[in-house]
Parts: structure tokens; C-alpha cells; sequence
């Protein structure tokens, strides 16, 4: 066997669990499952995205046991060609799977809007914007938070479940493993590639609620570059069934958070941690809670999420990658704006950055 090959599992005793097996050659045999409190896609259509990330960075080609859709199957050869241009290691491959039967008119779709939610600044943004037609918000298990720490992700579904019910929104909750037992073991870049294609395999399962997905921003305009996921990709990942939206490039990270600071339901749960130090909910001294708590003071207030002061010697000492470096010169930039002088932290913010330039040579372990 040379192709990469998803065999759909039939569907389970619940409506509300996806699964399949995904053999990769010299890699082995992948059990991914999804599961959620909402009726899911059991066709094979949301297996698409993932998959063909995976045969991608493997050079082999994809075999699809079961029914995708059509408008997916297209839109993943303009996703190709996306990630091929991009990275030297993906390469384009064949895939072959069995078509959903051509209609004279397409499928009714569901009135559904969903918007991806992890109680960070990027969803706060646009639920709070979008908020006269975003219907739903969705929270997922297995992304930013590993399937296997229940406590993190009961701390940050608490906190989803609250602001979801202050927002007047329904919360659809995901957990899926296609993270930990697909991308993971085959070492898929999780920022640069793999989340893109695994936020599309959640979207498509949730075909039958939402006809269109809103995937909150990364980064604004003036700041993009190749990311999972990005205004010239999700798009390509919709069908007919589901549009994927991403929202707001014209507002960057410190306009978002003065946006969202008027917002008691976004202070009191906001959750922007990437480290979460012994299971903290943030722990208040890595690149995204520096940034977030300095967009905090830019705007003239706090969040109880994120307390006490900026650290110039924790931010002197922090890892600063490429896109965080953006972030913190946005951050002097708007300190400046907003009248802010305060020595210590100017130089501790300047020295990070130029200290990123070094560590981009040495590796960095965690």
C-alpha cells in the first residue's frame, strides 16, 4: 500500500460521535474519533481536510473509503496548490474517493452560523462583533487543550459555558482526537499547517446545525504570512453544505482587545494561555499573556483572568517567536499611543524582540 487510506468507521450507537481509521504507509494505523453534544456528519467528507494534510507532508496520495463531497473535493486541489506554494515539504497528491451524487439543485442547507470559541481575544472579537449573526459558538477539546488534561478543560468549558450563556449563544462542544492521534504522531506543524484542516474537519461535521463557519483571525492584514489558517485557505475547505468565513483582518490584536475590554463577559473569561504552568488557566508570563495583559493596560483596564503587573524581567527572558515579535512591536506601538511611559518594560519589551532575532538559531525545546 503506497496511499494514505480513511476508512470510515460505521456510524456508532450515538449520532453524536465520528470516527475513522487512518493507514499511513511506514507510519501505522491512526483511530481518530470526534464527538460532541450536537448531531454529527457521518459521511466522509469531514475526514477530507485532515487527511489530505497528512498525505501531503507524507508524499503519498489519499484514499478515501466512503462519500465526500464534491465542492470539498474541489476545494481541496486550490488547498494544495496553497500548501504546496507555501512549504517546500508538502507536495500535491492524488486523492481518490467516491463523489456525493450530482443534484440539479443543491443540498438545503442548515441556517446555522457557528463561530470557533476558545475564550481567547480572536473569538471574543468576533462573537461580540458578529454577534446579530453568529447563532452559535463552539468550543473544542483537543486543540489548544490535550484530550488527556480533564482539568484544564473543564476550567476553560466552564468559562465557555458562561460566556456563551451571557452572550445568548448555544455552546456547541467538541472533543476530538484528531490533534493527538493523527497530527501529533505524524508530526504536522500544528500552527504553520494542521489546525486549518483540522478546524475544517470540525466545521463539516457540523453540517447538519451550520451552513457557515466563522473562524476568528490570527493575525490582521498587514501581518499575514503562511498559517494553518488564513483568509486564501479556510475558505477552500467549505462544501456545499458549509461555508468557512474568516473574520476581521482590518483590526489587529490591540484593537481587538479595546474592543472587547468594554466587555465584562470578556474580562472575566477571557482565557489567551499557551503554556497553562501547572495547569494555570493563564499563566501570566508567556508571549500570549504578556501581550494580551499589555493590550489590557493600553485600553485602561484589567481582567481577573489575567492579574498584577507586567514583569519586565519575565518578558527580558520569555521565548519570542516570529509572530509574537509582531505582536509586541504593535504592543510599543500602542503604548506610545496611549500616553504610557514606563521605562522598564519599553526596554524589556525591545530587548525580547531583539533577542528573537538570536533564538531563531537555536533550537527551542519545551
Amino acid at each position: 500500500m503506497n496511499s494514505i487510506r480513511v476508512r470510515v468507521q460505521s456510524a456508532s450507537a450515538s449520532a453524536k460521535q465520528i470516527s475513522a481509521v487512518i493507514d499511513v504507509p511506514g507510519g501505522g494505523s491512526f483511530d481518530v474519533s470526534t464527538r460532541s453534544n450536537y448531531t454529527l456528519d457521518h459521511s466522509a467528507t469531514p475526514w477530507l481536510a485532515p487527511a489530505l494534510a497528512a498525505g501531503m507532508r507524507r508524499h503519498r496520495d489519499l484514499v478515501i473509503d466512503g462519500t465526500v463531497d464534491p465542492t470539498a473535493l474541489d476545494g481541496a486541489t486550490k488547498a494544495q496548490k496553497v500548501l504546496a506554494d507555501w512549504y517546500r515539504t508538502y507536495r500535491r497528491i492524488e486523492v481518490s474517493a467516491a463523489q456525493s451524487p450530482p443534484t440539479r439543485t443543491l443540498p438545503e442547507r442548515a441556517t446555522g452560523v457557528g463561530c470557533f470559541f476558545s475564550g481567547g481575544v480572536d473569538s471574543f472579537y468576533s462573537a461580540i462583533t458578529q454577534a446579530d449573526r453568529i447563532t452559535h459558538l463552539i468550543f473544542v477539546h483537543g486543540f489548544d487543550i490535550a484530550v488527556g488534561d480533564s482539568e484544564l478543560a473543564r476550567k476553560a468549558l466552564t468559562g465557555a459555558r458562561a460566556s456563551a450563556a451571557e452572550l445568548g449563544k448555544p455552546l456547541i462542544e467538541v472533543q476530538t482526537t484528531v490533534r493527538s492521534a493523527l497530527g501529533d504522531p505524524l508530526a504536522l506543524d500544528w500552527g504553520h499547517v494542521f489546525h486549518g484542516p483540522s478546524l475544517a474537519h470540525v466545521g463539516l461535521a457540523l453540517s447538519k446545525h451550520l451552513g457557515t463557519v466563522v473562524i476568528p483571525s490570527s493575525y490582521s492584514r498587514d501581518q499575514l504570512h503562511p498559517w494553518g489558517s488564513h483568509p486564501s485557505l479556510d475558505p477552500l475547505w467549505s462544501s456545499d453544505s458549509v461555508s468557512f468565513e474568516h473574520h476581521e483582518l482590518d483590526v489587529g490584536r490591540f484593537g481587538k482587545i479595546r474592543r472587547i475590554s468594554s466587555s465584562d463577559t470578556a474580562m472575566n473569561n477571557l482565557r489567551v494561555c499557551w503554556l497553562n504552568t501547572d495547569g494555570a488557566f493563564n499563566c501570566g508570563e508567556c508571549g500570549k499573556c504578556v501581550r494580551t495583559k499589555l493590550g489590557l493596560r493600553t485600553a485602561g483596564v484589567e481582567s481577573p483572568t489575567l492579574p498584577g503587573s507586567i514583569s519586565p524581567e519575565a518578558v527580558r527572558t520569555m521565548y519570542v517567536s516570529e509572530g509574537e515579535r509582531t505582536f509586541l512591536r504593535e504592543g510599543l506601538a500602542a503604548m506610545q499611543d496611549a500616553g504610557i511611559r514606563d521605562e522598564a518594560l519599553t526596554r524589556a519589551l525591545r530587548y525580547a524582540i531583539r533577542r528573537s532575532y538570536v533564538r531563531r538559531f537555536i533550537p527551542f525545546s519545551r
